[in-house]
């Protein structure tokens, strides 16, 4: 389509600048014959008012003559051969002087003939080269338009094929889209029953769980108000427990999917909360300064679902979100299960590749922020 609008931008340009230039041509063969008029009509007024001049010197002459010879014939004979000499020498030279003026008159005439004939000669080379430029720039825009239609008639063709080919994937992805919503539908609905199911399972299990596990107080507190802590406790030293939490796509994960690396294990109550926020953007941060060898692992109660639509929102991509709401496999064997509230203590372990406790920090107040640079530097130290 640029190509169209290209080629009758140039067919309107040159029929423009054809008839601009033949709109000069014209002006200038009129004002050449004008002028070539106008100098004719000048020198034909000059040559009559010499001839007008030279006529009365004649008749002067003429005049001078009779009063010569009325003269002469009151005069004496000598007188009067005197006179006859002086009116031939007269009749001489207004003879010599009407000859070269009749010279003169031929000679202008003769050069205004001339120069006529030389401006409408110039005149018929112009109406050609004119009429030849005319020919060339029709030429020329019979050419682009023929171009351009062949153009158009091209870009047609292409478009009504590219539309033809856009239409049939259309309706291929179209079909493929349709039968990927039944099947994640289908998926949905199974995952809602299994969820379901397990809600259902947990329910039956808090007090069993819990009152099979230690449990711990003056710990933590939460708005000043104090928990208890549900499960062993770790220290710096002891072989990490296993444990058992699911990630974002329903995966079941443990300290061995992480084998060989140094892990940071980070658990928070929810990822809801602004503390839980500001720690896990945080942490995420300061993963892409760390090296692949170690991992940076959020542990909370939160569902799997909740858990990665938070991390779409906040943009974490380099910390790994687990949710330990099936089985409070990793609560009960690090010790952070809260007893009162069913979340998980705020907490930080780090775990070396040969799956050795060597940093434990659990904070006090669960509104509080973990101590960063002392994490850091326990990780580093380890690199």
């Amino acid at each position: 389509m640029k190509a169209v609008k290209k080629g009758r931008k140039v067919a309107k340009k040159v029929a423009k600048k054809v008839t601009r230039k033949a709109t000069q041509l014209k002006k200038k063969v009129s004002k050449g014959k004008d002028k070539l008029q106008s100098k004719l009509k000048k020198e034909t007024g000059k040559m009559q008012k010499v001839i007008a001049e030279k006529e009365a010197l004649i008749k002067k002459l003429k005049g001078q003559l009779a009063e010569k010879g009325k003269a002469i014939k009151e005069t004496p004979k000598g007188l009067l051969e005197k006179a006859k000499e002086s009116l031939v020498e007269w009749k001489g030279k207004a003879d010599a002087e009407v000859k070269k003026l009749a010279v003169q008159k031929d000679t202008l005439v003769e050069r205004l003939k001339k120069e006529l004939a030389d401006k409408e000669n110039m005149i018929r080379q112009s109406e050609k080269t004119l009429k030849e430029a005319m020919e060339m720039a029709g030429k020329e825009v019979s050419a682009i338009r023929e171009k351009t239609n062949q153009t158009l008639s091209e870009w047609r063709g292409k478009a009504e094929t590219e539309y033809k080919k856009l239409r049939e994937e259309l309706e291929s992805k179209s079909q493929t889209l349709s039968a990927k919503v039944k099947e994640l539908d289908e998926y949905r609905k199974a995952v809602e029953s299994k969820i379901a199911a397990l809600q259902a399972k947990a329910k039956e299990r808090p007090g069993r769980v819990i009152t099979q596990e230690k449990e711990r107080t003056g710990l933590v507190t939460f708005k000043g108000n104090p928990m208890t802590l549900v499960g062993e406790e770790v220290k710096v030293g002891d072989r990490a427990p296993n444990f058992q939490v699911v990630d974002n796509a329903m995966q079941p994960a443990t300290l061995d999917s992480f084998k060989g690396k140094v892990k940071i294990i980070s658990s928070v109550p929810s990822l809801d909360t602004p503390v839980c926020d500001m720690e896990t953007r945080r942490f995420n941060e300061e993963a892409g300064k760390l090296p692949d060898k170690v991992a940076v692992l959020t542990i909370s109660m939160d569902l799997p679902f909740a858990q990665k639509r938070w991390c779409a929102a906040a943009g974490v991509e380099k910390v790994k979100t687990l949710s330990d709401y099936q089985n409070r496999s990793f609560g009960c064997a690090y010790g952070v299960l809260i007893k009162e509230l069913k979340l998980l203590a705020r907490a930080v372990f780090i775990v070396d590749e040969q799956d050795m406790v060597r940093y434990v920090e659990i904070v006090p107040e669960m509104t509080k922020e973990p101590d960063y640079d002392r994490v850091l530097n326990a990780v580093k130290a380890l690199l």
